[in-house]
């Protein structure tokens, strides 16, 4: 965490009762580029009106966790594991809401997502019941304000906790084409990943549809499961897409048109039909509408498309970022302290269930070792003062001094730890 001068934030704080509004944080951590609108519901509090509520004696959790995907339900269990109490909110918001099943998982391969989410959440009711608590379903947080060594965590139902940490596994949404069908095929027989869904359409018609350089990239990864591959490149391709393509694919028209057979078509799709009747991944089967030239008979779709943040808390908070993903240290916390930030949300490079679970572990680890430093220099000025007379105040201040000048040495205890 963050501290900044103790006597200085004291003076401030006292002199809230005679301000009329207060809105934290006060300035941005990060300066929020002028071409990317803030939403316009800034999160107001004007209720800080006291040194109790800038750093509360008692915390409702240790951790508040936000997102009930595979993340957020792995940093429940790894907390609770450590008697570390943590409240998790819910929005039911996947990426994956539409897929069918869950694949590339142990134990898990061809499970019904719903299921899964069930099952763990069984599991750690049964297990944990004394550490892990669950918001109201679909319950959604609005807003999150930074306490002097925690947080204060709001949500739509009107209630607000306190915690010491927060856990971000709010993941990410993808931003399809505003073409006609596109929405009802994605998840069901449209498709990005070849390892989660790509197994499906094994000998089956395959259509690759992007850029030219990142489409080619995908159809070789699908190559080893079907040969039967048509590229739609979104229009008639330029120099730039060709020379791009020559810089990651060194002559790719003789290997892709000539050796490889896949044919390349320089158009855009209109829309998306599904032509079969069954639901099943085995029964996909889609007309793909051209802006030139005859329709194609495909079974899957593969696509490339940008992802945005599903939350806005991003936002709000100023968080420092990486493109569309939050910027995080090796141990996910964000450029604000004791903030973490897990799972697709964040910049580390991977997006699936087993790094969503990985990423929230690491962070689960970083939360309880630093926590603990917490409350250890926390304990020193009472103690101290039971043993050696004086004033408590004294080596409170000594202590705030240590917090606010002491390296970080979560890394070293992660590792030693077995993390």
């Amino acid at each position: 965490m963050a501290y900044r001068g103790v006597s200085l934030w004291r003076l401030c704080l006292l002199s809230l009762p005679f301000a009329s509004a207060l809105t934290i944080p006060q300035e941005p951590l990060v300066k929020w580029p002028e071409d990317q609108a803030i939403d316009n519901d800034v999160f107001n509090i004007t209720d800080y009106t006291s040194l109790d509520d800038w750093n509360p004696k008692n915390w409702d959790y240790d951790v508040v966790i936000v997102g009930g995907g595979p993340a957020g339900l792995a940093a429940s269990m790894s907390l609770a594991r450590v008697a570390r109490t943590s409240l998790l909110y819910d929005s039911q918001e996947y990426r994956n809401e539409q897929t069918r099943y869950m694949h590339d998982v142990l134990g898990q391969d061809g499970e019904v997502p719903l299921r899964f989410r069930t099952t763990v959440r069984k599991q750690i009711d049964d297990l944990y019941p004394d550490y892990s608590f669950w918001a109201t379903r679909k319950t959604k947080v609005t807003g999150i304000v930074p306490l002097e060594k925690g947080f204060r965590v709001y949500d739509d139902g009107g209630r607000q906790v306190t915690a010491k940490r927060v856990i971000l596994a709010t993941g990410i949404k993808d931003v399809l084409p505003d073409k006609q069908g596109f929405a009802e095929a994605f998840g069901r027989g449209m498709f990005w990943c070849p390892w989660c869904d790509g197994h499906d359409y094994k000998n089956r018609k395959l259509v690759v549809y992007g850029k030219l350089a990142s489409a080619i990239g995908s159809a070789l990864t699908m190559r080893k499961l079907t040969t039967d591959i048509t590229i739609v490149t979104g229009g008639p391709l330029t120099k730039e897409d060709k020379d791009a393509a020559e810089a990651r694919w060194p002559s790719w028209e003789t290997v892709v048109k000539n050796t490889y057979k896949i044919t390349i078509r320089e158009n855009d799709i209109v829309r998306v039909e599904r032509t079969a009747s069954g639901t099943e991944p085995k029964d996909d089967e889609y007309r793909v509408h051209l802006n030139g030239g005859g329709p194609l008979v495909a079974n899957g779709i593969f696509i490339h498309a940008p992802t945005v943040q599903t939350s806005s808390l991003h936002k709000q908070l100023r968080l420092e970022m990486d493109g569309s993903s939050v910027k995080v240290k090796d141990n996910k916390e964000s450029s604000l302290g004791g903030l973490y930030v897990v799972g697709d949300a964040n910049n580390d490079g991977s997006t699936n269930a087993y790094h969503a679970m990985w990423s929230a572990k690491r962070a689960a680890v970083s939360c309880h070792v630093s926590i603990s430093r917490q409350e250890y220099l926390e304990s020193v000025p009472s103690a101290t003062a039971a043993t050696a007379g004086g004033d408590e105040d004294f080596y409170q201040r000594q202590i705030e001094e240590i917090e606010f000048q002491i390296s970080d040495d979560m890394e070293h205890l992660y590792k030693t730890l077995g993390g």
